[in-house]
């Protein structure tokens, strides 16, 4: 074999294996390109979710409106890698919900805490929640002044979901007339912000249900004392009629005598 033949044969098979590399870091960047595309989208369901599925009460304005900025964001990174109409349009949808809801000066009505299974689905999705505020600021995509503001309110409404659930509770006794109850169900209410009574955000949530509780202590005092009233009313009125009783038997009797 000559050694311009070695040559080719090498020149060849340098070939082959340039092509198989090419190939195969095209191939790579395929797959790279379709994870990206993956885990975006995984992140748009999320961020629509946290929108959708938490309540208002539990959503401050600023915090929803980082949330539909985030997902603007998401879906500009999404498009470099699909342009395509249609994800044009639905950035554009979103766009407009954001504004409209920017713009908005109504309050969005608070959803009643009423079940235990709605608590324990909603504690998972804070827990979510936190974990993505978190990523968000090792990423620099959230400021971590306003990362640690939103964590302090994420523990807040940990506990302010047991809190509301108690409060329903009472406020459902209180309107059957069950004062006793609805009085305990608001006790406790209150007992289960204790471990954050000391977060800024749990002042006004304690001033509101520690109002409810005197109100209804006052209720039920002055209903105690009516009742007693009443009582007293009857046994004076029992003591009369016998002191009647007792004054016309013995007129008879001298009568009789």
């Amino acid at each position: 074999m000559t050694a311009v033949t070695v040559t080719v044969l090498l020149l060849v098979i340098g070939g082959f294996v340039g092509v198989a590399i090419v190939l195969q870091l095209k191939e790579q960047a395929r797959i790279e390109k379709l994870r990206k595309i993956a885990s975006i989208n995984n992140q748009i369901r999320q961020v629509r979710r946290y929108l959708d599925d938490l309540p208002p009460q539990y959503q401050p304005k600023d915090m929803r409106l980082w949330l539909f900025s985030r997902m603007v964001t998401l879906y500009d990174e999404l498009i470099q890698f699909e342009p395509n109409s249609a994800l044009q349009r639905r950035k554009s949808h979103l766009e407009q919900e954001m504004t409209e809801f920017q713009s908005s000066k109504q309050k969005r009505r608070a959803k009643p805490i009423n079940d235990e299974l709605l608590i324990m689905e909603l504690k998972r999705l804070l827990e979510s929640f936190h974990f993505f505020i978190k990523q968000s600021v090792k990423e620099k995509t959230l400021n971590s002044d306003t990362g640690a503001r939103y964590e302090g309110l994420l523990l807040f409404y940990k506990y302010k979901l047991n809190a509301d659930f108690h409060a329903y509770l009472g406020r459902q006794a209180f309107l059957t007339g069950k004062m006793d109850a609805a009085l305990s169900s608001y006790k406790e209410a209150l007992s289960q912000l204790a471990p954050v009574k000391d977060n800024p955000e749990t002042l006004s949530s304690i001033k509101q249900l520690e109002g409810i509780i005197d109100e209804i202590e006052k209720e039920l005092d002055a209903k105690r004392e009516a009742e007693e009233t009443t009582v007293e009313d009857e046994e004076s009125s029992i003591n009369d009629e016998w002191d009647k009783f007792m004054d016309d038997a013995t007129f008879k009797e001298k009568k009789h005598f």
